[in-house]
């Protein structure tokens, strides 16, 4: 549903990168969904602390959730009321995610990967999962 006339403004898209070289595609495809939008409610420096946690969202779905299955949906939705929600879905076995290593310690901070959803939660409002790590859903303030 987009409705710009009222406060509210929301949408889906459903996705299937094939290849990880297509998840540049894919993270643009779902920002310009929303980039715009963004702009005219006053996010304004918010904006790049959203697209990254949106990129880091998306490719840990196709990456650690859908291990790389081009033929495994990844479902984008976003909510724009005042805050930012945007939710991304994958169609993988889920994850602990009360039991997150902390990238910064130890041999952890000089890892190649494992900061992308500390990257999330460092930009975000919130932060939550559903249906046991599938579901991942991430607020961000409305600008003041």
């Amino acid at each position: 549903m987009i409705n710009s006339g009222n406060t509210v403004i929301s949408g889906e898209q459903v996705l299937y990168p094939e290849r990880f070289h297509d998840i540049d595609e894919m993270v643009e495809s779902c920002w310009d969904q929303v980039r715009r939008d963004l702009a005219q409610r006053g996010y304004g420096a918010e904006e790049v602390k959203i697209h990254m946690a949106l990129a880091e969202a998306l490719i840990n779905a196709w990456k650690h959730g859908n291990l790389g299955r081009s033929e495994l949906p990844i479902i984008f939705r976003w909510n724009l009321n005042g805050s930012f929600t945007f939710e991304v879905r994958d169609a993988g076995k889920g994850f602990n995610f009360k039991a997150l290593p902390d990238p910064t310690a130890g041999e952890r901070l000089t890892a190649e990967n494992g900061r992308g959803l500390f990257i999330i939660k460092a930009f975000a409002r919130s932060v939550g999962w559903r249906d046991q790590g599938r579901h991942l859903i991430v607020t961000f303030a409305q600008p003041e």
